[in-house]
Protein backbone atom coordinates (compact mmCIF):
# COMPACT_ATOMS: atom_id res chain seq x y z
CA UNK A 1 0.00 0.00 0.00
CA UNK A 2 0.98 3.56 -0.72
CA UNK A 3 2.23 5.53 1.98
CA UNK A 4 -0.24 8.44 1.53
CA UNK A 5 -3.64 8.91 -0.79
CA UNK A 6 -3.05 10.11 -3.99
CA UNK A 7 -3.10 13.99 -4.01
CA UNK A 8 -2.10 13.81 -0.81
CA UNK A 9 0.03 16.50 0.94
CA UNK A 10 0.69 18.46 -2.12
CA UNK A 11 -2.61 18.78 -3.66
CA UNK A 12 -4.11 19.21 -0.07
CA UNK A 13 -2.22 22.49 0.24
CA UNK A 14 -4.85 25.55 0.46
CA UNK A 15 -7.48 23.39 -0.32
CA UNK A 16 -10.17 24.21 2.61
CA UNK A 17 -9.31 20.37 3.39
CA UNK A 18 -9.96 16.91 2.52
CA UNK A 19 -13.89 15.54 2.25
CA UNK A 20 -13.93 12.16 1.42
CA UNK A 21 -10.63 10.09 1.18
CA UNK A 22 -9.92 6.36 0.55
CA UNK A 23 -7.47 4.86 1.73
CA UNK A 24 -5.84 0.99 0.90
CA UNK A 25 -9.14 -0.17 -0.42
CA UNK A 26 -9.95 -3.38 -2.09
CA UNK A 27 -13.54 -5.36 -3.68
CA UNK A 28 -12.88 -9.00 -4.04
CA UNK A 29 -15.65 -10.74 -5.75
CA UNK A 30 -16.46 -14.61 -5.02
CA UNK A 31 -17.52 -17.17 -7.17
CA UNK A 32 -17.61 -20.88 -8.65
CA UNK A 33 -15.95 -21.86 -11.22
CA UNK A 34 -16.82 -24.82 -13.80
CA UNK A 35 -15.75 -27.76 -11.29
CA UNK A 36 -16.73 -26.07 -8.33
CA UNK A 37 -13.66 -24.80 -7.03
CA UNK A 38 -13.93 -21.10 -5.56
CA UNK A 39 -12.70 -18.08 -7.64
CA UNK A 40 -11.94 -14.79 -6.40
CA UNK A 41 -11.44 -12.06 -8.59
CA UNK A 42 -10.08 -8.61 -7.51
CA UNK A 43 -12.29 -5.61 -9.27
CA UNK A 44 -10.37 -3.03 -6.55
CA UNK A 45 -7.06 -3.34 -5.12
CA UNK A 46 -4.73 -1.23 -3.00
CA UNK A 47 -6.66 1.96 -4.05
CA UNK A 48 -6.01 5.08 -1.99
CA UNK A 49 -7.40 8.95 -3.23
CA UNK A 50 -8.57 12.30 -1.64
CA UNK A 51 -11.18 14.39 -3.01
CA UNK A 52 -10.51 18.02 -2.12
CA UNK A 53 -13.17 20.73 -1.62
CA UNK A 54 -14.38 22.79 -4.39
CA UNK A 55 -12.43 20.34 -6.88
CA UNK A 56 -12.80 17.78 -9.62
CA UNK A 57 -11.13 14.83 -9.41
CA UNK A 58 -11.55 12.35 -12.43
CA UNK A 59 -11.14 8.52 -12.46
CA UNK A 60 -10.20 7.36 -16.09
CA UNK A 61 -10.00 4.09 -17.76
CA UNK A 62 -11.50 1.00 -19.98
CA UNK A 63 -14.72 -0.42 -19.23
CA UNK A 64 -14.04 -3.21 -16.45
CA UNK A 65 -10.73 -1.59 -15.16
CA UNK A 66 -12.85 -1.08 -11.43
CA UNK A 67 -14.56 2.73 -12.22
CA UNK A 68 -17.85 2.03 -11.16
CA UNK A 69 -16.89 -0.23 -8.08
CA UNK A 70 -14.48 2.49 -6.42
CA UNK A 71 -17.32 4.76 -6.93
CA UNK A 72 -19.98 2.50 -5.35
CA UNK A 73 -17.54 1.77 -2.37
CA UNK A 74 -17.16 5.27 -1.90
CA UNK A 75 -20.32 6.45 -1.51
CA UNK A 76 -20.95 3.21 1.02
CA UNK A 77 -22.90 1.00 -1.23
CA UNK A 78 -20.85 -1.83 -0.94
CA UNK A 79 -18.45 -2.77 2.24
CA UNK A 80 -15.04 -2.74 0.93
CA UNK A 81 -13.26 -6.11 1.53
CA UNK A 82 -10.08 -4.58 3.00
CA UNK A 83 -9.45 -0.95 3.32
CA UNK A 84 -11.30 2.49 4.91
CA UNK A 85 -13.49 5.33 3.60
CA UNK A 86 -13.36 8.30 5.41
CA UNK A 87 -15.60 11.25 4.94
CA UNK A 88 -14.62 14.55 7.01
CA UNK A 89 -12.28 12.53 8.86
CA UNK A 90 -14.97 9.59 10.19
CA UNK A 91 -14.49 6.08 8.75
CA UNK A 92 -17.67 5.00 7.47
CA UNK A 93 -17.50 1.67 9.14
CA UNK A 94 -17.87 3.45 12.64
CA UNK A 95 -20.38 5.49 11.90
CA UNK A 96 -23.72 5.58 13.65
CA UNK A 97 -27.07 5.01 11.09
CA UNK A 98 -28.03 8.98 12.16
CA UNK A 99 -24.28 9.92 10.71
CA UNK A 100 -25.04 7.39 7.76
CA UNK A 101 -27.94 9.41 6.94
CA UNK A 102 -26.22 12.69 6.74
CA UNK A 103 -23.46 10.90 4.49
CA UNK A 104 -25.65 9.79 2.42
CA UNK A 105 -27.06 13.67 2.14
CA UNK A 106 -23.79 15.25 1.80
CA UNK A 107 -22.31 12.58 -0.86
CA UNK A 108 -24.67 12.33 -3.84
CA UNK A 109 -24.41 9.76 -7.10
CA UNK A 110 -25.30 11.43 -10.57
CA UNK A 111 -26.08 8.05 -12.80
CA UNK A 112 -24.97 6.90 -16.11
CA UNK A 113 -28.10 6.38 -17.46
CA UNK A 114 -30.18 9.49 -17.29
CA UNK A 115 -33.48 7.96 -18.02
CA UNK A 116 -32.97 4.26 -15.81
CA UNK A 117 -32.46 6.38 -13.40
CA UNK A 118 -35.32 7.78 -13.04
CA UNK A 119 -38.72 6.64 -11.74
CA UNK A 120 -41.21 6.84 -15.34
CA UNK A 121 -44.32 6.66 -12.86
CA UNK A 122 -43.59 10.09 -10.91
CA UNK A 123 -43.51 13.41 -11.87
CA UNK A 124 -40.13 15.45 -12.26
CA UNK A 125 -41.90 17.64 -9.02
CA UNK A 126 -42.49 14.28 -7.31
CA UNK A 127 -39.01 13.05 -7.52
CA UNK A 128 -37.59 16.19 -6.33
CA UNK A 129 -40.49 16.77 -3.53
CA UNK A 130 -39.44 13.13 -2.10
CA UNK A 131 -35.79 13.84 -1.77
CA UNK A 132 -36.84 16.94 0.31
CA UNK A 133 -38.88 14.92 2.04
CA UNK A 134 -36.77 12.03 3.51
CA UNK A 135 -34.39 14.83 4.26
CA UNK A 136 -37.11 16.90 6.47
CA UNK A 137 -35.78 19.69 4.01
CA UNK A 138 -38.82 21.06 3.29
CA UNK A 139 -42.19 21.05 3.36
CA UNK A 140 -45.80 22.73 2.23
CA UNK A 141 -45.13 25.96 0.23
CA UNK A 142 -41.70 25.97 0.83
CA UNK A 143 -40.81 22.51 -0.93
CA UNK A 144 -42.87 24.05 -4.07
CA UNK A 145 -40.42 26.64 -3.70
CA UNK A 146 -37.56 24.83 -3.91
CA UNK A 147 -38.53 22.40 -6.18
CA UNK A 148 -38.83 25.24 -8.82
CA UNK A 149 -35.21 26.49 -7.38
CA UNK A 150 -33.77 23.29 -8.02
CA UNK A 151 -35.44 23.00 -11.73
CA UNK A 152 -33.82 26.97 -12.23
CA UNK A 153 -30.29 25.78 -11.25
CA UNK A 154 -30.59 23.25 -14.00
CA UNK A 155 -31.97 25.55 -16.38
CA UNK A 156 -35.25 23.74 -16.85
CA UNK A 157 -38.35 26.14 -15.86
CA UNK A 158 -40.95 25.39 -13.42
CA UNK A 159 -42.99 23.93 -15.78
CA UNK A 160 -41.15 20.63 -15.47
CA UNK A 161 -42.02 19.66 -12.48
CA UNK A 162 -45.51 18.39 -13.72
CA UNK A 163 -44.18 16.44 -16.14
CA UNK A 164 -42.54 12.80 -16.71
CA UNK A 165 -38.98 11.55 -17.65
CA UNK A 166 -40.28 10.00 -20.89
CA UNK A 167 -41.21 13.48 -21.89
CA UNK A 168 -37.55 15.35 -21.68
CA UNK A 169 -34.71 15.15 -24.16
CA UNK A 170 -31.81 13.16 -22.74
CA UNK A 171 -29.79 16.09 -21.61
CA UNK A 172 -32.56 17.19 -19.66
CA UNK A 173 -32.93 14.06 -17.76
CA UNK A 174 -29.64 14.18 -17.04
CA UNK A 175 -29.94 17.88 -15.63
CA UNK A 176 -32.96 16.40 -13.53
CA UNK A 177 -30.49 13.41 -12.48
CA UNK A 178 -28.40 16.65 -11.19
CA UNK A 179 -31.15 18.54 -10.02
CA UNK A 180 -31.82 15.47 -7.98
CA UNK A 181 -28.66 15.60 -6.24
CA UNK A 182 -28.24 19.09 -5.63
CA UNK A 183 -32.23 18.45 -3.77
CA UNK A 184 -29.86 17.48 -0.44
CA UNK A 185 -27.59 20.25 -0.63
CA UNK A 186 -24.47 17.87 -0.73
CA UNK A 187 -20.60 18.76 -0.45
CA UNK A 188 -19.68 15.72 -3.19
CA UNK A 189 -21.13 14.76 -6.33
CA UNK A 190 -20.13 11.05 -7.45
CA UNK A 191 -20.92 11.49 -11.38
CA UNK A 192 -20.34 7.98 -13.41
CA UNK A 193 -20.10 8.36 -16.77
CA UNK A 194 -22.69 11.59 -16.29
CA UNK A 195 -22.31 11.89 -20.54
CA UNK A 196 -21.27 9.17 -22.21
CA UNK A 197 -24.98 8.52 -23.29
CA UNK A 198 -25.51 11.83 -24.95
CA UNK A 199 -24.78 13.13 -28.04
CA UNK A 200 -21.59 15.13 -28.24
CA UNK A 201 -23.31 18.93 -28.98
CA UNK A 202 -25.28 17.86 -25.37
CA UNK A 203 -22.24 16.42 -23.59
CA UNK A 204 -20.78 20.25 -23.50
CA UNK A 205 -23.64 21.31 -22.37
CA UNK A 206 -24.05 19.25 -19.15
CA UNK A 207 -20.18 20.03 -18.67
CA UNK A 208 -21.15 23.76 -18.72
CA UNK A 209 -23.49 23.07 -16.26
CA UNK A 210 -21.39 20.84 -13.52
CA UNK A 211 -18.86 23.74 -14.51
CA UNK A 212 -21.21 26.20 -13.23
CA UNK A 213 -22.35 24.84 -10.53
CA UNK A 214 -19.06 24.22 -8.65
CA UNK A 215 -18.18 27.64 -8.99
CA UNK A 216 -21.86 29.05 -7.62
CA UNK A 217 -22.36 26.02 -4.99
CA UNK A 218 -18.47 25.58 -4.25
CA UNK A 219 -19.30 21.07 -5.09
CA UNK A 220 -16.39 18.82 -5.02
CA UNK A 221 -16.26 16.07 -7.80
CA UNK A 222 -15.53 12.89 -8.27
CA UNK A 223 -15.78 12.23 -12.47
CA UNK A 224 -15.61 9.06 -13.61
CA UNK A 225 -15.19 8.58 -17.43
CA UNK A 226 -13.34 6.77 -19.82
CA UNK A 227 -12.97 9.56 -22.61
CA UNK A 228 -9.89 11.77 -21.71
CA UNK A 229 -11.50 14.41 -24.28
CA UNK A 230 -14.46 14.82 -21.68
CA UNK A 231 -11.96 15.03 -18.54
CA UNK A 232 -9.82 17.53 -19.83
CA UNK A 233 -12.45 19.68 -20.22
CA UNK A 234 -13.34 19.43 -16.42
CA UNK A 235 -10.53 17.82 -14.29
CA UNK A 236 -7.91 19.62 -11.81
CA UNK A 237 -6.69 15.94 -10.87
CA UNK A 238 -6.68 12.79 -12.80
CA UNK A 239 -6.22 9.33 -11.47
CA UNK A 240 -5.78 6.86 -14.30
CA UNK A 241 -7.10 3.10 -13.53
CA UNK A 242 -5.96 -0.27 -14.95
CA UNK A 243 -7.31 -3.56 -13.78
CA UNK A 244 -8.36 -2.03 -10.44
CA UNK A 245 -5.75 -0.60 -9.70
CA UNK A 246 -4.46 3.18 -10.24
CA UNK A 247 -1.41 3.33 -12.21
CA UNK A 248 -1.24 6.91 -12.37
CA UNK A 249 -1.81 10.06 -11.40
CA UNK A 250 -1.26 13.96 -10.97
CA UNK A 251 -2.49 17.49 -12.23
CA UNK A 252 -4.29 17.50 -15.20
CA UNK A 253 -1.84 19.60 -17.02
CA UNK A 254 0.83 17.65 -16.36
CA UNK A 255 -0.45 14.50 -17.40
CA UNK A 256 -1.98 15.18 -20.38
CA UNK A 257 1.32 17.12 -21.10
CA UNK A 258 3.08 14.32 -19.94
CA UNK A 259 2.55 11.56 -19.25
CA UNK A 260 4.56 8.47 -17.86
CA UNK A 261 2.08 5.76 -17.46
CA UNK A 262 2.77 3.48 -20.82
CA UNK A 263 -0.88 3.01 -20.35
CA UNK A 264 -1.53 6.47 -19.85
CA UNK A 265 0.20 7.04 -23.29
CA UNK A 266 -1.94 4.62 -25.37
CA UNK A 267 -5.36 6.33 -23.45
CA UNK A 268 -4.26 9.85 -24.81
CA UNK A 269 -2.92 8.44 -28.18
CA UNK A 270 -6.40 7.33 -28.80
CA UNK A 271 -7.95 10.39 -28.28
CA UNK A 272 -9.20 11.46 -32.21
CA UNK A 273 -8.10 14.96 -32.66
CA UNK A 274 -8.37 16.65 -35.79
CA UNK A 275 -5.08 16.58 -38.11
CA UNK A 276 -3.82 17.93 -41.87
CA UNK A 277 -3.86 15.48 -44.19
CA UNK A 278 0.40 16.14 -44.44
CA UNK A 279 0.47 14.79 -40.82
CA UNK A 280 1.36 11.23 -40.21
CA UNK A 281 -1.16 9.17 -37.80
CA UNK A 282 -0.16 8.92 -34.20
CA UNK A 283 1.40 5.38 -33.25
CA UNK A 284 -0.14 4.00 -30.87
CA UNK A 285 1.51 1.81 -27.23
CA UNK A 286 -1.35 -0.27 -27.00
CA UNK A 287 -1.62 -3.99 -27.89
CA UNK A 288 -5.22 -5.13 -28.39
CA UNK A 289 -5.46 -8.06 -26.93
CA UNK A 290 -2.71 -9.12 -25.79
CA UNK A 291 -3.48 -9.89 -22.40
CA UNK A 292 -6.23 -10.73 -19.77
CA UNK A 293 -7.19 -7.88 -17.76
CA UNK A 294 -5.55 -9.54 -14.07
CA UNK A 295 -2.05 -10.90 -14.44
CA UNK A 296 -1.19 -13.70 -11.06
CA UNK A 297 2.46 -11.82 -11.03
CA UNK A 298 3.97 -9.01 -12.45
CA UNK A 299 2.91 -5.64 -14.07
CA UNK A 300 -1.27 -5.94 -15.22
CA UNK A 301 -0.08 -4.09 -18.44
CA UNK A 302 2.65 -6.10 -18.71
CA UNK A 303 1.34 -8.32 -21.95
CA UNK A 304 0.12 -5.10 -23.52
CA UNK A 305 3.00 -2.85 -22.80
CA UNK A 306 5.23 -1.45 -26.10
CA UNK A 307 7.88 0.49 -23.16
CA UNK A 308 10.94 0.40 -24.62
CA UNK A 309 12.35 -0.47 -21.54
CA UNK A 310 9.51 -3.31 -21.10
CA UNK A 311 11.74 -6.94 -20.10
CA UNK A 312 11.47 -9.61 -17.87
CA UNK A 313 11.34 -8.11 -14.78
CA UNK A 314 8.12 -6.44 -15.37
CA UNK A 315 6.11 -10.09 -15.63
CA UNK A 316 7.90 -10.79 -12.08
CA UNK A 317 7.74 -7.71 -10.03
CA UNK A 318 4.13 -5.92 -8.96
CA UNK A 319 5.10 -1.93 -9.57
CA UNK A 320 4.54 -0.08 -6.60
CA UNK A 321 2.62 3.89 -7.10
CA UNK A 322 5.23 5.86 -5.79
CA UNK A 323 5.40 9.85 -5.68
CA UNK A 324 7.76 10.42 -8.46
CA UNK A 325 7.01 14.39 -7.13
CA UNK A 326 5.19 16.25 -5.22
CA UNK A 327 1.46 15.14 -6.47
CA UNK A 328 2.72 13.12 -8.94
CA UNK A 329 1.97 9.52 -8.82
CA UNK A 330 2.64 6.13 -11.03
CA UNK A 331 3.00 2.59 -11.26
CA UNK A 332 6.00 1.51 -13.61
CA UNK A 333 9.65 0.26 -12.23
CA UNK A 334 10.42 1.64 -15.88
CA UNK A 335 9.75 5.38 -15.99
Amino acid sequence: MIDEPVGGRAASEGNGGVLLEAEGLARHYASRGPWGAERITAAVEDVSLRILRGETLALVGESGCGKSTTARLLMGLEPPTSGTVRYRGRDLGSMSRTELLEFRRRVQLVFQDPFGSLNPRMTVGGMLGEVLSVHALAAGEERGRRITELLGLVGLGPEAAERYPHEFSGGQRQRIGIARALAVEPDVIVADEPVSALDVSIQAQVLNLLADLQERLGLSYLFIAHDLAVVRQVADRVAVMYAGRIVEASDADTLYHQPLHPYTRSLLAAVPRPRPPSEKPRATELREGADPPKRATGCAYFGRCRHPARDEECSLALPLLEERSPGRWVRCIKT
